[in-house]
């Protein structure tokens, strides 16, 4: 059992960085985001420079394993659907459905002329890094970079 002074002390906001912009990246940060959302956090996601990938019509649809993986497309799609894993569009709009915070990077969007429109969800806020670091220095956060 844990002590009132613990229970204050929990840590009740997930703030994630999304930067790289393939399938293998996409899945981890999109499974903790759902998850800490089902557990009741506050969760924000920031999607910046290959992050900005999966929000970006015309390039979520066509993202990647990264060369690390080991995998193609086909073979990871293979695991997935295997797996019966959800697919990233699909984990993305989850996230959205369950209330996770999805953020779009201004700074990115302006170097790579992405406009709000250009998002695959229209309801993503675009924010930029003074935004991320005020989220990234509350108390109560955990702030992951994936």
């Amino acid at each position: 059992m844990q002590s009132s002074e613990q229970q204050t002390q929990m840590k009740n906001k997930l703030v994630l960085v999304v930067s790289k912009g393939t399938t293998d990246a996409a899945y981890p940060a999109l499974i903790l985001a759902t998850t800490a959302a089902a557990q009741g956090m506050e969760v924000y996601m920031y999607f910046t420079f290959g992050g900005m990938k999966l929000l970006t019509k015309g390039q979520a649809e066509t993202i990647q394993p990264s060369k690390d993986l080991g995998l193609t497309a086909e073979q990871l799609q293979g695991l997935i659907s295997k797996g019966g894993m959800p697919t990233v569009q699909q984990m993305l709009q989850m996230a959205a459905d369950s209330g996770v915070h999805i953020n779009a990077c201004s700074p990115t969007m302006k170097l790579f002329g992405t406009t709000k429109e250009n998002l695959v969800l229209p309801n993503s806020d675009v924010v930029g890094a003074a935004t991320f670091l005020q989220w990234a220095s509350d108390p109560s956060a955990i702030t992951l970079f994936i």
